[in-house]
């Protein structure tokens, strides 16, 4: 993970760019948290980013807690990015979604390329319209009508003529 120093984790703090989720689960094995699915569309239109599972979050520091079985976490993840009636587009690639060590623990490591204008808005569910989000800051924001508007005449714009 060369993009990401996550060695030095105490350092790392979530941004436009980078999102961490515990995906513990109930019984600590691995859960794939829903909300990864907001920040995926948001990296997704806005530049991109990182999804780090397996770190926690207190009061601001980051700690590395690992998934304890990530193998079925990264199949739900393929699943799921493959499923139209839960994610419009799938942009990742198999080196998009890893399994890395770190620290004796290991963390799944998900790289969201930003999307062309012409796949974009990239949403949640079956309308663009209350599933399509931006990263701002740290957070992932839902994008209001006009945005999704905005994005859909872009897309369309870009979109070749038909022979």
């Amino acid at each position: 993970m060369a993009a990401l120093a996550l060695s030095d984790l105490d350092r790392l703090r979530e941004s436009v760019r980078v999102e961490f989720k515990l995906a513990a689960g109930r019984n600590g094995l691995g859960q794939l948290p829903e909300a990864i699915w907001e920040s995926y569309s948001a990296f997704a239109n806005t530049q991109g980013g990182e999804i780090i599972l397996g770190v926690r979050e207190h009061e601001g520091q980051f700690s590395i807690q690992g998934i304890a079985q990530p193998e079925p976490l990264v199949q739900q993840i393929w699943q799921i990015l493959e499923d139209r009636s839960r994610i419009s587009c799938n942009l990742l690639g198999p080196r998009d979604v890893q399994i890395v060590a770190l620290a004796d623990k290991k963390l799944i490591r998900i790289h969201v390329p930003e999307a062309t204008k012409t796949q974009k808005p990239i949403f949640l569910g079956c309308s663009p319209f209350g599933g399509t989000y931006f990263r701002v800051g740290d957070a992932d924001m839902r994008a209001s009508h006009r945005q999704v508007n905005r994005l859909l005449r872009e897309s369309k714009h870009l979109t070749p003529p038909e022979s």
